[in-house]
């Protein structure tokens, strides 16, 4: 199911305590003309749930997500938002059976072999590796999917992954996409700096290709 988001490669994490909607808006506008139309938006909220929703309703091309799914209750909130992917930091079972069941493209995180074994038994493949650069980076994450290599699961990592280790990650034939806190800030959000969005997100493309 991560497989959308291979097209993207980078996706553009937000977490704001009181995300207004017209500035959410306005990042998604912005991401759409650096040409990097997605966003991640951590899902805590009802500001966080209001913001997906009118991203999705007015930007219906727009790819708009939730972070930090912490539970089923919270799925079904994102996907009522009308939220077109959610990741989570953890592998809750009830959460991954019911993610397999619903039209969202979802991802349980992982940090270790027994996480996935966990999230392969509940009926999904692709996870996110989570926290990625704390628990070992690129070659923790090398150790961890190597006995699961004869698997087709995609993988999104997220985690303190700076512009510098954002190729490393995106070598790797695993990896759909990585999430990153560094192209909307949320300095750059309240201070309404959507050029400073426009050249992160232009930069992210650019380290993408390498």
């Amino acid at each position: 199911m991560l497989a959308i988001l291979r097209q993207f490669k980078v996706i553009p994490l937000l977490q704001m305590k009181e995300l207004d909607v017209n500035d959410a808006l306005k990042v998604a506008e912005t991401l759409t003309e650096a040409g990097l139309p997605l966003l991640e938006i951590i899902f805590r909220r009802f500001c966080d749930s209001k913001a997906i929703r009118e991203i999705a309703a007015r930007q219906p091309q727009f790819m708009i997500g939730a972070g930090n799914i912490l539970s089923r209750d919270q799925l079904l909130r994102c996907i009522d938002a009308h939220a077109k992917f959610a990741l989570a930091p953890g592998a809750c079972p009830e959460t991954i059976k019911e993610a397999a069941h619903r039209n969202i493209v979802f991802a349980a995180g992982a940090c270790n072999p027994t996480d996935i074994q966990t999230i392969l038994l509940n009926g999904m493949v692709d996870f996110q590796f989570f926290p990625a650069e704390s628990t070992g980076g690129v070659e923790h994450l090398k150790t961890i999917v190597e006995p699961f290599e004869h698997l087709s699961g995609d993988i999104v990592a997220r985690g303190g992954i700076t512009p510098e280790k954002l190729p490393n990650y995106l070598r790797m034939p695993q990896i759909a996409a990585v999430c990153v806190d560094w192209v909307v800030t949320p300095e750059f959000v309240a201070n309404k700096r959507w050029d400073a969005i426009r050249d992160a997100a232009k930069l992210a493309i650019e380290l993408a290709q390498h």
